[in-house]
């Protein structure tokens, strides 16, 4: 079985309703969105490239905080320093140019995509914790 097909009976068999989207490079993309707390969701989207063997994928959980206030800046560095180090896992936490703060990991996965699942429900985990902690320091995105 296709890598590509594997993911999408894997996430038929979790009920996971993401469906693939042709993007540029033979790649393909799933997104979706992840509940935090109620009226507060975070897009997630998984990009894998076309192969039969081994491919190259990334997850990412986007907006999880913004930094507005720049004067903060240091110690928001600080902190996802911090988390990266101790409490990301596979999930690297990083600032963006434009003070968007969002999670992301790469790897490679074969037809046991199992692994991509779990890297799917851990860095919602994550996604959480590293929101409730930069809410000490920065307001929480609406």
């Amino acid at each position: 079985m296709k890598i590509l097909e594997a993911i999408d009976t894997l996430f038929a068999e979790k009920k996971l309703p993401l469906k693939r989207q042709d993007i540029p490079n033979n790649q393909y993309l799933y997104q979706g969105n992840f509940q935090i707390r109620p009226g507060r969701r975070i897009p997630f989207g998984l990009v894998i490239a076309e192969g039969e063997e081994i491919v190259d994928f990334q997850i990412s959980f986007k907006r999880l905080a913004y930094l507005t206030n720049y004067d903060d800046k240091t110690k928001i560095l600080e902190l996802l320093n911090e988390l990266n180090n101790t409490k990301t896992f596979y999930y690297r936490a990083c600032l963006a140019a434009d003070g968007e703060i969002f999670l992301k990991a790469m790897g490679k996965t074969t037809e046991d995509v199992r692994p991509i699942y779990e890297q799917l429900v851990i860095g919602s985990r994550v996604a959480k914790l590293v929101i409730d902690e930069l809410e000490k320091i920065i307001p929480p995105v609406e």
